[in-house]
């Protein structure tokens, strides 16, 4: 008879809004070869209303059970770090870790069971619970807030900058302590990102998953238009890189003579208050404000992803090579997925000018640049889902 592993997440895992729900998708349809697979959603309405019925369908399709919390407070997120309170670290908000851990228990979870737990409020709520316990640490979060504040335009001047980076470094001085902590009585614990994993490696005993991503034969319709595309949960995310698609890559399409033949997409849920001039470039007719959708992954040729940010594992650029898109990224992004090499699998530069000269040259001479994409699917080899259920596999049965 399987082991129940119950794989508690903040959202439901789902194919359609990409990120670490496909990842977790993809991950517990390799699990339940050899459990019994419960999903245990802990944060009610973590994506949008037209994202949960989808994601509800897909697990009865898979016939994967699932139990989401009924009730949770409003008051879900940290404040933010000011002036004020940065030296008055909180890493969690106590209301969330309560509410969950009532949740929790309200499920009977055996001795021998099996928990999976993804996201640094998941994992503290269930510290202490009587189970096996594999803790999947999420994106860590002093990283996160130092490198969204080094590399922000526009935002800060060079004054208020470094007092904000040094703020942020007096307020994160104990997050690694709090990470040991809280997978103290862990008996696995992961990471998907090799950057992650070179920060904590030294203060905490865990090893790297494989990114679970499926490699599937996508055929590409012939068409005029090449399409480039920004993917992103929320515009919020990657301000940054929306200001350089319009500042950069926009005027030298225009120079090019290119505009004609290229459609810029922005595929992310756009909030109400943002900048005013983010809400100015969304306004410019060549740029394109879409929907997550399947058609919008058969349309897209490349995805443009210029940040340098390291931090997690950005499965976005996996995502795309199992779709057969070209990646255009910066050099720094090979810190969280090493296999990238440029004019082998991708175009990469972290001096943005050559980045753009590489993708004009490349819409010119597609066919001369196949061999990317090739070069691309072949790095999907070592991310494999079965190959990351496997190491599960295999790491569990060390410890039962």
């Amino acid at each position: 008879m399987k082991k129940n592993l119950y794989f508690i997440d903040q959202g439901l895992p789902n194919s359609f809004s990409g990120g670490t729900a496909l990842l977790s998708i993809n991950l517990i349809k390799e699990l339940r070869k050899n459990y019994n697979i419960i999903v245990i959603n802990t944060l009610k309405n973590f994506y949008n209303t037209k994202i949960i019925p989808k994601a509800e369908k897909e697990l009865r399709n898979h016939k994967i059970k699932f139990v989401r919390i009924e009730k949770e407070s409003k008051n879900i997120h940290l404040k933010n770090i000011t002036i004020f309170n940065f030296f008055k670290p909180c890493y969690f908000n106590h209301e969330r870790i309560s509410e969950i851990k009532l949740f929790i228990n309200k499920l009977k979870i055996k001795k021998d069971d099996i928990i999976l737990c993804l996201g640094s409020n998941n994992i503290a709520a269930c510290e202490n619970l009587d189970a096996i316990k594999i803790a999947l640490l999420e994106d860590i979060q002093d990283q996160v807030q130092l490198y969204r504040t080094y590399l922000s335009i526009n935002k800060y001047n060079f004054l208020k900058k470094t007092i904000k980076l040094l703020m942020l470094k007096v307020y994160f001085s104990k997050y690694h302590n709090w990470l040991k902590k809280i997978t103290n009585n862990y008996d696995l614990i992961y990471t998907y990102s090799p950057f992650d994993y070179s920060k904590i490696k030294n203060k905490i005993n865990l090893s790297i998953l494989p990114c679970p991503l499926d490699l599937k034969n996508f055929k590409k319709k012939k068409k005029k238009i090449f399409n480039i595309s920004m993917f992103s949960s929320s515009i919020t995310q990657d301000f940054n890189g929306v200001r350089l698609l319009h500042q950069k890559l926009l005027p030298n399409l225009k120079k090019n003579g290119l505009i004609n033949l290229v459609k810029l997409n922005l595929v992310m849920n756009i909030p109400k208050k943002i900048p005013i001039d983010i809400s100015e470039i969304l306004s410019d007719k060549d740029i394109h404000v879409v929907e997550f959708n399947k058609k919008i992954l058969d349309d897209t040729d490349l995805l443009f992803y210029p940040s340098k940010y390291p931090v997690g594992v950005r499965s976005k650029i996996l995502h795309a090579f199992s779709r057969s898109w070209f990646v255009a990224t910066s050099t720094t992004i090979k810190k969280c997925i090493p296999e990238l090499e440029d004019d082998v699998n991708c175009l990469m530069s972290n001096n943005l000018d050559i980045l753009i000269d590489k993708i004009m040259y490349l819409i010119k001479n597609r066919k001369q640049k196949n061999y990317l994409l090739k070069n691309g699917k072949k790095v999907l080899n070592n991310y494999l889902p079965y190959k990351s259920a496997q190491k599960i596999f295999n790491d569990l049965e060390k410890i039962i």
